[in-house]
């Protein structure tokens, strides 16, 4: 299995460096449940260590269980961010500078962060969320050359270039699958890698 495993899963593709914007993609055979066949848009990389948000783990919260001060014309999922500090809310959005002020860029159209009473302004506006913000609850964190020796191992492959149809439109159980195929064909053994291959 160790020979299999290395023949497929242990691809020598060089690795582009992690910037901000970047999507962390995980080999399928990641088996820690909380990033298994994750798909991780980072928002913080430089020499002191690095900082993302997982994209497609759903949690049970809505945005109404945890801001009871602003009225909302929608249900507003949550998802988890990460295992570190998840009392802590993050949120990435295409709103832009000019509705949400402080924020940062990650990619072009597609912001982290920013002035949360503005945020909240815009809430309360009622105006839709669906396509435009989503939510976390904590972050995926690694100290200074944490995340080198992960991708030395393998455990991800760095994609450039999120954006903001992919990180806020696209339905959270596609997205491994969808960023996998942007690999090419040599990855395609990771899409049909089965969850449970006990069960295969």
């Amino acid at each position: 299995m160790k020979e299999i495993d290395a023949d497929i899963f242990n691809l020598s593709d060089k690795q582009p460096q992690p910037i901000i914007g970047s999507l962390l993609v995980a080999r399928p055979t990641v088996e820690d449940p909380c990033f298994g066949r994750s798909v991780i848009a980072m928002i913080q990389h430089d020499s002191e260590g690095s900082m993302g948000v997982i994209l497609n783990r759903m949690t049970n919260l809505c945005l109404s269980d945890i801001l009871d001060d602003v009225k909302l014309s929608e249900e507003v999922p949550v998802f988890l961010g990460g295992p570190v500090n998840t009392e802590m809310m993050f949120f990435i959005h295409d709103l832009g500078e000019d509705v949400i002020p402080e924020t940062t860029k990650m990619a072009p159209g597609l912001y982290v962060g920013g002035d949360f009473d503005a945020l909240k302004e815009y809430l309360s506006a009622e105006n839709s969320l669906e396509g435009h913000v989503r939510f976390f609850v904590g972050y995926s964190g690694w100290g200074a050359g944490q995340l080198s020796d992960e991708l030395d191992r393998h455990d991800w492959v760095v994609l450039d270039g999120a954006d903001a149809d992919y990180a806020l439109r696209t339905p959270y159980l596609e997205m491994w699958d969808r960023a996998v195929s942007r690999f090419g064909d040599r990855y395609r053994l990771w899409r049909n890698w089965p969850v449970e291959p006990n069960d295969n």
